[in-house]
């Protein structure tokens, strides 16, 4: 039972495994076409707006008892979206399709993690645990998407079909099955929800108190949930300049090929869903000022690697570099937000609104900064920024060490 428990994680690495590739060639598909930085970026700006604005309506009718069907409807919905790319590639049509895509996994998200707490509440697994593992399976799908897009375009473009658009069509086409798989697994797994004993909200819930580790209560340290805010907060910003800006950095002045590209995102987020997986076992480290400093500068030293550097081996470095960057503020975010669980209710729906907040302002940001001062002012930009975050946070961390 707990092996198929563990399944229920395959849902979530799926869907961002169709969404990585929607930003990723639709990203590259504009930036083929020649428009500007700003208008590359737009694709996460628009999916990032629309998701802010979706998550609330659709977490206001969710229920555990509901969110089976809302994980289909989301499923369905991103499988339809996937066939409609092959016949809207203008910039109009992208940026419509990645509007719906946002509502689709405003849908899916929330209901995932009410579906994930239901079954959840009988496996008494830690709160490191359940935190370090959910960013390793959306990790590795936002790692397979650009990485499994780029492959079946080459070989779109091997095949003599000579059309860039063209090429993506084998692409979509793989994001409709991947996504009506995910709808077949929530269907095999939804009975699992059923045997779970249902919590008293209905809403986004907390974890149960036996997630709390038998040898460190976190409800009795310091809550740094707004802290996780920050950190995340300035960490989405940054490597939503890093993500928008960089198709047209890599076509304008680089010259990659969409199969470089896509290894490099492959990249950032393997690196991010390893860092992830080895964050199950943490303790303290999320309460401490130097870890929290070394993952900043490798977030910093990584940007300024994808911003300046023009050789491979560089831009490889930055591209891990970064994802041990997001890996670290996303399973910190997650963390501090079920810390405490009598407020992690309230935690986790500020989660998904900073997210989905810097998703909006970090590509039009980074659009912006690229086309007006140039692509590596960009990117310094988000190391300044990252190293104001990780100075705060160190000092808090420093004033509020924590208890036993």
């Amino acid at each position: 039972m707990k092996r198929r428990r563990l399944l229920i994680y395959l849902a979530p690495m799926l869907m961002d495994m169709v969404l990585a590739q929607f930003f990723f060639a639709n990203a590259v598909r504009l930036a083929r076409m020649g428009k500007s930085a700003t208008g590359v970026a737009g694709v996460l700006t628009v999916w990032g707006a629309a998701y802010l604005l979706a998550c609330p309506v659709a977490a206001r009718w969710l229920t555990v008892k509901n969110s089976a069907r809302q994980l289909l409807a989301a499923c369905v919905a991103m499988a339809v979206l996937s066939v409609l790319h092959i016949y809207f590639a203008s910039m109009v049509g992208i940026y419509v399709l990645m509007g719906c895509a946002g509502i689709a996994t405003a849908l899916f998200f929330p209901a995932f993690q009410i579906f994930m707490k239901a079954v959840d509440a009988v496996g008494a697994m830690s709160i490191a645990y359940s935190a370090g593992l959910y960013t390793f399976a959306w990790s590795m799908g936002y790692a397979l998407g650009p990485f499994v897009g780029a492959v079946l375009v080459t070989g779109g473009a091997a095949g003599g079909s000579g059309s860039d658009v063209g090429d993506w069509n084998h692409a979509f086409i793989f994001g409709a099955v991947v996504s009506l798989m995910a709808a077949g697994l929530v269907l095999f797994l939804k009975h699992l929800r059923e045997q779970a004993p249902l919590p008293v909200d209905p809403q986004v819930t907390a974890p149960p108190r036996s997630e709390t580790s038998p040898l460190l209560n976190y409800a009795r340290m310091p809550d740094l949930a707004w802290l996780g805010w920050l950190g995340a907060g300035v960490g989405v910003l940054v490597l939503s300049i890093a993500r928008g800006v960089f198709p047209a950095r890599a076509v304008q002045v680089l010259n990659l090929s969409v199969g470089v590209q896509g290894v490099l995102f492959f990249l950032i987020s393997v690196a991010q869903a390893c860092f992830g997986l080895a964050c199950c076992r943490s303790r303290l480290w999320m309460y401490r000022a130097v870890p929290v400093l070394l993952c900043g500068l490798a977030g910093i030293l990584g940007t300024i690697c994808l911003g300046f550097g023009e050789t491979l081996p560089v831009l490889c470095v930055g591209a891990i570099l970064v994802g041990l960057y997001s890996g670290s503020f996303y399973f910190y975010l997650v963390f501090h937000s079920l810390a405490h669980p009598q407020r992690s209710a309230h935690y986790v729906a500020v989660n998904e609104s900073v997210v989905g907040l810097c998703s909006v302002i970090g590509p039009l940001l980074g659009g912006l900064l690229a086309d007006r001062a140039g692509f590596g002012f960009a990117y310094l930009a988000g190391a300044v920024l990252t190293l104001l975050a990780i100075s705060v946070q160190a000092v808090v961390h420093r004033r509020h060490p924590a208890g036993r």
